[in-house]
């Protein structure tokens, strides 16, 4: 990571100081504010009828979104989304999507934590001199678990190197050099690699479940055993089990972890 820091000369600085979170729309800046994280996640009602899963109409369909926060209904969940990824030798994608997110999470804690002793403190190296020791140690924490992501999905050659165009790599390493550790700094990265997903594997899961769906309608035999030999093609990839995609996730993506335990 040391050695990243002087590549990046060409990519735009971060910006710091005391109003770093601050929003106006008199600016001419755009401020970033820890407390606008996405944190929040309704509760969908468990109580969905089978009629609901046997609709595959458009209006049916969840959004990626809602996939990605386990809302999605029947056939459409983050399991079978996350098996299906690694079936095209993909999921690597998931896995940061899921990271970044519980890094927000993990930011937003410890910036709120430390808002009432260090209002000063803006998730970045420069201010870190506000901290309290324990506080420091968070702060530590946090950084260790962003230089995690970079160096399992971002800097070239990574072990899960992602798709990303050089202009958001080279910034994005280059704020996280000069020590901004604030979970803004992944967000086009994050953009991107949505936008992949929603682009290329979020449709192709569609078609597969929809494809599932026609064969099991014009199938003889019974639901239940035309259900098994279909999600036995369908993971074939992935060990026969949907929860084989999590399991090595959490192994090889400890950050992940957290994240995958939320749902069910």
């Amino acid at each position: 990571m040391h050695q990243q820091s002087t590549l990046f000369i060409d990519a735009p600085a971060a910006p710091t100081g005391p109003s770093y979170f601050t929003h106006s729309s008199k600016q001419h800046k755009q401020r970033r504010s820890v407390t606008s994280f996405a944190s929040r996640q309704s509760n969908s009602s468990s109580s969905s009828s089978e009629n609901d899963d046997d609709d595959d109409s458009l209006m049916n369909r969840p959004s990626l979104h809602q996939i990605l926060i386990n809302q999605g209904r029947g056939q459409y969940n983050l399991d079978n989304f996350g098996a299906f990824l690694q079936s095209q030798f993909c999921y690597e994608n998931l896995a940061f999507w899921l990271a970044s997110r519980q890094y927000k999470l993990c930011a937003q804690s410890l910036f709120q934590s430390v808002q009432s002793s260090a209002p000063m403190f803006t998730l970045h190296s420069d201010t870190a001199h506000h901290l309290n020791q324990s506080q420091s140690r968070a702060f530590s924490d946090l950084q260790i678990k962003m230089r995690a992501i970079l160096e399992t999905f971002v800097l070239p050659s990574s072990p899960h190197e992602l798709n990303l165009s050089d202009a958001i790599r080279c910034r994005l390493l280059r704020s996280v050099a000069e020590g901004d550790f604030h979970p803004q700094v992944l967000e086009q990265a994050r953009e991107s690699i949505m936008d992949l997903m929603k682009c290329s594997s979020y449709p192709m899961f569609l078609e597969s479940i929809a494809a599932k769906r026609a064969s099991n309608a014009g199938s003889s035999q019974s639901t239940s055993s035309s259900s098994t030999q279909q999600d036995s093609h369908h993971h074939s990839h992935s060990d026969g089990s949907s929860g084989s995609w999590r399991n090595k996730a959490k192994h090889h993506f400890k950050l992940v972890s957290k994240m995958l335990k939320r749902s069910p």
